[in-house]
């Protein structure tokens, strides 16, 4: 068993971080306790060696709490970064030099820190419990104030942006860092391994493109003709309108596109989560159909029907409201109970990616739903939580882990497409970014979880580049 010796103080925090990594993560059993020490220090029960470890993050409150969500406990910039091969060759890594978040306070390369062994000990300059407990919990976020139009905290602030590693699942690199160094010490020693997914889920932002308003159809047929130059797409409308307002949906896109979502994947063999808006809370920017809506619940039993999983996606104003949030959850439960349909589990994903740690989180725990998805920014694909890896939530405000479970998102679609994003739209280069965002993810074992919506796949374009 590791004896796993700290710095005292932030108890609630160091165990949290600790349990994610050495328990969940790497599988290993493990003993913890604080003496008064100067650094974090790793131990094999019975056998000889030592991995030492500064704690550069924890250990800048040692004097109180003032700097707690302060911005003067952020990482000073630029970052340092270290040379792994002064420790191994044979680490699995995206890039064998690292950024260092926390760590060593000297040496602007770190190159007279080597990783290497000394008298049975390894010397890393990463403090990777305290940075991997920044990433996690979403510290910065409570620190940094910039947000978007939408009241979101956007690529561009965070750290990982701005220090270039946004597309590193840098976690996971610290993680396989403190593993190559307890193999190299304790070659006996076994890790839980795991086998990567791929979760494929789409927000059902407009489960209808067509419903029988006219004042619709002549817009939508409008910019056809005017935006999109195309008089096939605007024919198409006109019927497709006129049908939907006799009941039939045959041509309706959005509709179609939900079918197409299903086939694809059936082919691969993998089920899909589609994440429904139940209640509506901003007029402009919930435009979703009623989940008692008799085409609705055509629509949910279908999909429980073809094996796909049904969750819910928060409406626009429900991430710092929890009467909102609570009427979203309770009408999903009472649709799927009325429509006899079961689940081991309910997760989803906010409505436009609004988020507001901890906030956000609590509402989710507190209203039972199982895991959340909305961690990835609307501006840039990537890994704001540094990991792909599910893991459990950290309420910094009340110090404690949170049952709730986070599955980081990966790609969202427009993140990379949308021209008020990225602007890639379907070129080679947003596939490769894509495809690259993917393999870093099953790297290190972890999850590529993937967002579509319904209503970004009309034309044939569109379909082809979700089919690659």
């Amino acid at each position: 068993m590791l004896e796993i010796v700290t710095p005292p103080g932030f108890t609630s925090e160091r165990a949290y971080v600790i349990q994610v990594l050495i328990g969940d993560w790497l599988g290993l059993e493990y003993g913890y306790r604080q003496e008064d020490t100067t650094h974090v220090s790793i131990r094999l029960n019975g056998q000889q060696g030592e991995i030492c470890l500064p704690d550069t993050f924890f250990s800048q409150f040692a004097d109180g709490k003032d700097k707690w969500l302060h911005e003067s406990s952020m990482p000073r910039q630029p970052l340092r970064h270290w040379d792994t091969q002064a420790l191994s060759s044979d680490i699995t890594l995206v890039e064998r030099t690292v950024p260092i978040i926390f760590g060593q306070t000297t040496g602007s390369e770190c190159s007279d820190s080597r990783g290497a062994s000394s008298g049975g000990q390894i010397h890393l300059p990463l403090d990777i419990f305290g940075s991997a407990f920044f990433m996690l919990s979403r510290y910065e976020e409570l620190v940094v104030e910039d947000r978007d139009e939408h009241d979101r905290f956007p690529a561009w602030a965070s750290l990982a942006y701005q220090e270039g590693f946004l597309e590193r699942p840098i976690v996971d690199e610290y993680v396989e860092i403190l593993w190559e160094a307890m193999r190299m010490l304790w070659p006996g020693l076994e890790r839980r391994m795991r086998e990567p997914k791929i979760f494929v889920t789409c927000d059902v932002d407009s489960p209808f493109c067509f419903d029988g308003s006219v004042r619709r159809m002549v817009r939508r047929a409008g910019g056809d003709l005017l935006k999109r130059r195309s008089p096939g797409n605007a024919a198409r409308t006109v019927v497709g309108s006129w049908l939907a307002r006799r009941g039939n949906h045959h041509l309706d896109p959005h509709r179609n596109g939900l079918e197409f979502i299903m086939d694809v994947n059936e082919q691969a063999d993998r089920s899909v989560g589609f994440y429904f808006i139940a209640e509506k809370t901003d007029p402009r920017l919930d435009k979703p159909v009623s989940l008692d809506d008799p085409r609705m619940r055509a629509l949910l039993r279908e999909i429980h029907a073809r094996g796909h999983e049904i969750g819910l996606h928060p409406g626009y104003n429900t991430f710092r409201h929890p009467e909102a949030m609570a009427r979203s959850a309770e009408t999903l439960r009472r649709v799927m109970a009325e429509e006899g349909i079961e689940q081991e589990q309910i997760g989803g994903r906010q409505h436009f990616l609004r988020w507001e740690p901890p906030t956000t989180a609590r509402l989710w725990e507190e209203n039972g739903l199982d895991y959340d998805s909305t961690l990835s920014y609307a501006d840039r694909p990537g890994f704001r939580c540094g990991t792909s890896r599910e893991y459990p939530l950290y309420d910094l405000e009340r110090g404690r882990a949170l049952r709730l479970r986070e599955r980081p998102l990966i790609v969202m679609e427009c993140s990379v497409i949308a021209e008020r994003y990225m602007a890639l739209g379907y070129s080679e280069e947003a596939l490769t970014l894509m495809e690259g965002c993917r393999d870093a993810c099953h790297r290190f074992g972890g999850d590529f979880t993937l967002l579509w919506h319904n209503s970004h796949l009309a034309s044939a374009a569109d379909r082809r580049f979700y089919r690659r």
